[in-house]
């Protein structure tokens, strides 16, 4: 198989799925017409498959000796409002495809097809796994408790984001994507009216203090050469501008790459909190979830293999660096069980993933789909 003829040769239609999937966007676990064009085309193109309640197929190509491998591509969308203007634009009101799923879906869909044509030629079982629910980080458990996973030994992924050269590919080894713990602190005062602060107990004031002292635990209890992020994403207190805020609550996020900034940061937030509640007098509730999967980290070993063997399908200045991100992957979560590694492909020069306006350059689709190909010849 000449991976490079058979990629080129599908652009239009891998186009044409790309497109296709961006009008029907849906969120985590509704992924049923997305599900249904997927199946309608394995039907077509007779790959057996399997569907899974509520959502999720797998799909299966070739068999032979060597050990089995997996490709996934997840399926879900966002709950945001498309503002492209695209003549391919969602029909689903309120729901975006604004992270590039509808990529990853196409591009696996097209390397489906590829591999059934030449299924002669696989000397391996190839599964193809369309997740849902990535974007709540449960898809990636989901699939694997079906157990047809168990016999798979190496799990392949690839992510199309913006701010990357157009169809440009970083596979690099050690952490990639970061760990997202979520944490809500509820804070509990006296109400009373604005013009008597003294008879009331503000957490407006209390919050804001929190707030920023919680700054300083990446900046001044986390060693600097271990990345983390904690940023407060959202504040509510009081329920009018005359009246002492009687309640208030934070919501926010830690990024992490090791499990040792992820205690210390729920250390130091409920510390602070606890602290909190001696200076202003306040009851204060703290809930830290860690995080449903953990660091993205890509083996060097593997990393080695496939770049060994990208290396005779794609020319050298196809390739660029990309620093890790503090974004979330629940791609991690295949790796604590199955060996494998995970690419990011550029979208181009777009707006960010997760805003209304996202698009990419659909350049990317081939890329994604010649690095699938060289994922099953490693």
């Amino acid at each position: 198989m000449d991976i490079n003829q058979e990629a080129y040769a599908i652009e239009q239609e891998v186009v044409e799925f790309r497109r296709a999937l961006h009008r029907c966007p849906e969120t985590a676990f509704h992924e049923t017409m997305t599900m249904e064009y997927i199946r309608e085309h394995l039907e077509e193109w007779e790959i057996s498959y399997k569907i899974f309640d509520s959502s999720g197929i797998i799909a299966v190509v070739g068999n032979g000796r060597k050990d089995s491998i997996a490709l996934r591509a997840d399926m879900d969308a966002l709950e945001v409002e498309e503002e492209t203007g695209l003549d391919f634009a969602s029909l689903n009101h309120g729901c975006m495809h604004a992270c590039g799923h509808d990529g990853h879906t196409a591009i696996l869909m097209a390397t489906a097809k590829i591999l059934k044509m030449h299924e002669a030629e696989l000397n391996r079982r190839v599964y193809l796994v369309f997740q849902p629910a990535e974007e709540t980080a449960e898809g990636a458990r989901f699939m694997l408790k079906t157990g047809i996973l168990d016999s798979v030994k190496r799990i392949y992924g690839v992510h199309i984001f913006n701010g990357i050269p157009s169809g440009k590919i970083s596979l690099e080894a050690g952490p990639r994507m970061a760990a997202t713990n979520w944490l809500a602190v509820h804070l509990y005062g006296k109400s009373g009216h604005a013009g008597k602060p003294h008879e009331g107990i503000d957490t407006a004031v209390a919050v804001s203090s929190m707030v920023m002292n919680m700054q300083t635990i990446v900046s001044r209890n986390l060693n600097p050469l271990d990345p983390a992020v904690l940023t407060i994403g959202k504040i509510e207190a009081g329920t009018a501008r005359n009246v002492i805020a009687g309640e208030a609550k934070i919501e926010g996020t830690a990024r992490t790459f090791s499990k040792q900034a992820q205690e210390m940061i729920e250390e130091r937030v409920k510390d602070i909190a606890k602290a909190h509640e001696q200076m202003y007098g306040i009851d204060v509730t703290v809930d830290f979830q860690p995080s449903s999967h953990g660091a993205l980290i890509n083996d060097p070993e593997i990393v080695e293999n496939v770049m060994e063997k990208a290396g005779e399908v794609f020319d050298p200045s196809e390739f660029t660096h990309v620093p890790a991100m503090m974004l979330g992957e629940d791609f991690a979560n295949y790796l604590e069980e199955i060996d494998g590694c995970f690419a990011f492909i550029g979208g181009g020069d777009h707006p960010a993933n997760h805003h209304g306006k996202f698009d990419f350059d659909e350049k990317a689709l081939i890329s994604g789909v010649r690095l699938m190909l060289t994922f099953v010849i490693v």
